[in-house]
């Protein structure tokens, strides 16, 4: 075995708390699952415990929150103006809230154990639209926040957004927020990135579903990051993306920003079902077709309800193969289902379980070749892709008095096949002197003969590296905090996680008719990879509050990272030379901290300004990879200082928000990929270090049935210091862009509302689009491509009139062929991923 330490002490691993935390979960949900009838006797209704005179309506809330315990969240542009009467002691908290809300248009909403949210009570004709964004509640901050009070850093995606877009898949994400950065790195496969903090490695942008981090397999070049969990987006509540490092208030902790989604949760408190049926034509593309539906049952009135999702989904291939002769090769299938309970025995107690599985897959890349043409691919292989993400997680929450607490555990497994076009690796062997020494070797030849090792080779193509991988990783995390109501605010919490993945690397050999798979496989060489990293992690954060409505917040997280990784080599690639990868195990250890320091001033009128400094970290590993030196064995982990000043304005009321942030990013020992001198492996290694300038702003404005909203981020990202060439692919110098960023990013959306035939119709639109970039750092690397700018809008009509609802949408309006990147490398030369053209969509939904 071979020991290597990056940092701090080798010592035992303790990853197995992270099993152990789903198992108490589980315990805690089902001891309170038993206790429900008498925990619900004996836990007395909160009341009123002094006298409150009357007074104005905020002053009154304060009052009641601090008397009852509870957490109570509003809007003060709401309030403002109004008056309460006086509440008794004594009074039950709902009879306080309904006599202090009485005579206002205003009504409380419990949104979790302890906190309550004052809302405006709509018209019973109103559309769900006319909720003001002020009214949404987060939870990003890890405590219920009014969306108007939150940091400037967090940008969130409503339901109805979700919706009225037909946003369904992850990707898409990247369209409604400009920060946010999607990759494509091969077929089901995207790299999220949020203002330019892309690397190879650990994903920079934490994705979490809920309550749980989700990450995915690391593969043979160990990057998991460039691969994104993609759970279809049906019967959502929000999404949230918190922009900067996320460590002090998250255990898993992210380099670059957090990506959470926010599932619709069990109601107890009514039934509800909604079903839809989809229709769409692609130009040049086969039909795609979609099914969702959603049940919502309670089982015990106000305290038990489960509720059921399932969605299937076909897209049309679009892309057609001139070499092997089929057309729209790349369909893909979508199924999921979930399944969630939640259970309240009282107030004070809260249990979520949810269970969910999906499936997808892709009958080919996605990829066509530049010279070729648009959607044209001419690859001697046909490579289906697929994955399978299933997941279960439980949470409990708990509000003791002036306390809350949060105790979720989970576990998922991820079962993946990637299948890579080897074919140009394999056919560049032809004149390699060492691969001919090998051949002459494996068959006991004197030495090399050209033309025999050759006629081997030819015999081995067209070749596809099949690599199916596995993942299994479970969780746990514990948080305490306070009730959000004194001038101190805190939250301490304890993370752990212990992950363990796998992939088998086959070189196989195709058939040349059909480009598929040669079954049983013909392998030409084997490559066995497994890895495992424990995690673990105490976490705080504290705010006080200060004069002149002023805050101060300081936070921390101590962390833990043991990577261990291993490899062999059960058949070596004569061509490749893998069996230059002798088996081997390493070990390596991090220890450290993460800062953080904000200090915010919050207007009257719902401003918030904030100047904050958050370190970022990011643990490094291990290359198991043919071919590298022992210092190239090792990559440093990396880590990166935010620097932010953020706003968030309402102007004129809600009526017109302005956003805006100006940020700098020292970013050191970046991670990022290199390859082998044969081209035929990728490996991570470390830069010298970066530095991203950037500047937000986003405006929102309503007129009446008219809503308008523009959002940008520029950025402007270089290395800070000199970068070595490796392996021919050209030194980067200082002050060189980072590739695959584009310094702009944009997107303008709008609807219009009307009444039609007793009914809405809503006509909107999104037009987003961003700058060009390049691959690499120096213009002089052999495969250095360029991206140019591109820009694509959608449009749609959307029609609700009792629970029926049809919508009519045109995505990609112009057919643009839009390239969302253009890459070269050993694998294939200018391959292009490009927007779907365009497609029209007719969908029928059902609410009950």
């Amino acid at each position: 075995m071979t020991g290597l330490m990056t940092r701090g002490r080798t010592t035992a691993t303790i990853g197995a708390v992270a099993a152990r935390g789903v198992v108490l979960t589980a315990a805690i949900g089902t001891a309170g699952l038993w206790a429900a009838p008498t925990t619900a006797q004996r836990t007395p209704q909160r009341r009123v415990a002094h006298d409150i005179p009357a007074g104005p309506l905020d002053v009154v809330l304060r009052r009641l929150a601090v008397e009852t315990d509870e957490q109570i969240l509003v809007d003060p542009a709401l309030v403002e103006g109004r008056r309460a009467p006086p509440l008794t002691r004594g009074m039950p908290v709902a009879a306080a809230l309904d006599a202090a809300l009485a005579g206002h248009p205003l009504a409380a909403r419990r949104v979790g154990p302890g906190v309550l949210v004052i809302e405006r009570v709509a018209p019973p004709d109103a559309a769900s639209w006319a909720t003001a964004p002020a009214d949404i509640v987060v939870t990003a901050e890890r405590r219920p926040t009014l969306l108007s009070g939150a940091s400037p850093s967090l940008a969130v995606v409503s339901a109805v957004t979700l919706e009225d877009t037909r946003t369904v898949e992850r990707g898409a994400l990247a369209r409604l927020l400009p920060a946010l950065t999607a990759t494509s790195t091969g077929p089901l496969q995207q790299r999220l990135s949020v203002r330019g903090v892309i690397g190879t490695g650990e994903g920079t942008v934490g994705v979490y579903y809920g309550e749980v981090p989700v990450t995915a397999p690391s593969g043979t070049g160990f990057d998991p990051g460039a691969m994104t969990p993609d759970v279809d987006l049906i019967d959502v509540e929000r999404i949230e993306l918190l922009k900067g490092p996320q460590g002090t208030l998250y255990g898993a902790s992210s380099l670059g920003g957090t990506l959470r989604t926010l599932f619709r949760q069990a109601d107890a408190g009514a039934f509800a079902a909604d079903g839809a049926v989809e229709l769409s034509a692609t130009r040049g593309g086969g039909p795609g077709a979609a099914l969702s539906a959603m049940v919502n049952v309670p089982l015990v009135a106000d305290r038990l309800a489960v509720r059921v999702v399932a969605g299937r989904r076909r897209i049309g291939g679009v892309t057609d193969n001139v070499w092997l002769g089929y057309r729209d090769g790349d369909e893909v299938t979508r199924e999921s289902e979930r399944i969630g309970v939640s259970w309240t025995p009282d107030p004070r107690w809260r249990v979520d379980a949810i269970v969910l599985e999906q499936r997808n897959r892709i009958d080919d890349a996605v990829t066509w070749r530049w010279e070729a043409g648009p959607q044209r691919s001419d690859a001697p292989v046909r490579l289906p892709n697929s994955d399978r993400l299933r997941l279960a997680s439980a949470t409990v929450r708990w509000a003791p008095g002036a306390m809350r607490v949060t105790a979720t555990g989970s576990h998922y497994a991820w079962r993946t096949l990637r299948q890579i076009n080897f074919t140009s690796v394999m056919a560049a062997q032809r004149d390699n002197a060492a691969a001919c020494e090998r051949y002459a070797g494996s068959i006991g030849g004197a030495g090399c003969d050209l033309a025999a090792y050759r006629g081997w080779l030819d015999t081995r193509l067209p070749a596809i590296l099949y690599q199916p991988m596995t993942m299994r990783s479970s969780s746990a995390e514990a948080r305490v905090s306070d009730d959000g109501n004194g001038v101190w605010r805190w939250t301490l919490g304890a993370f752990a996680e212990h992950r363990v993945d796998g992939v088998s690397s086959h070189a196989v050999r195709a058939d040349a008719a059909t480009g598929r798979v040669i079954w049983p496989l013909d392998v030409t060489g084997l490559r066995l990879i497994d890895t495992r990293l424990d995690q673990q992690a105490l976490y705080g954060e504290v705010t006080r509050q200060l004069p002149g409505r002023m805050s101060a917040t300081l936070g921390i997280r101590g962390y833990r990272y043991v990577r261990a990784a291993g490899g062999s080599v059960p058949l070596p690639n004569i061509a490749t030379g893998t069996g230059n990868g002798a088996s081997a195990r390493y070990r390596t250890v991090a220890t450290g901290s993460n800062l953080k320091a904000a200090l915010a001033w919050r207007g009257a009128g719902g401003a918030v300004v904030q100047l904050s400094a958050a370190e970022g970290f990011r643990p490094g590993g291990v290359n198991i990879t043919p071919e590298l030196s022992e210092s190239e064995r090792v990559y440093r982990a990396d880590r990166l200082w935010n620097y932010e000043l953020g706003m968030r304005v309402p102007v004129a009321g809600p009526a017109v928000g302005i956003e805006s942030a100006l940020f700098h990013i020292d970013w050191r020992d970046t991670i990022f990929v290199a390859a082998s001198a044969n081209g035929a492996f990728l490996y991570n290694t470390n830069l010298g270090g970066a530095r991203i300038d950037g500047a937000e702003a986003r405006v929102t404005a309503t007129r009446g049935a008219l809503r308008l909203a523009a959002g940008a981020t520029w950025l402007d990202a270089r290395l800070s210091r000199d970068t070595p060439a490796v392996n021919g692919d050209g030194a980067g110098l200082r002050g060189d862009p980072l590739p695959n960023v584009p310094a702009l990013t944009w997107v303008v959306s709008g609807d219009l509302r009307r009444g039609v035939g007793g009914g809405t119709l809503t006509l909107g639109g999104v037009a987003s689009g961003n700058g060009g970039f390049a691959t690499t750092f120096s213009a002089q690397a052999a495969f250095r491509e360029y991206t140019p700018a591109r820009m694509l809008a959608d449009v749609y009509a959307l029609y609700r009139r009792g629970g029926w609802s049809a919508r009519l949408g045109i995505d990609n309006v112009a057919d643009a062929v839009a390239p969302a990147r253009v890459v070269s490398s050993a694998f294939g030369v200018r391959q292009v991923y490009s927007a779907r053209p365009r497609t029209v969509t007719l969908t029928l939904a059902r609410e009950y």
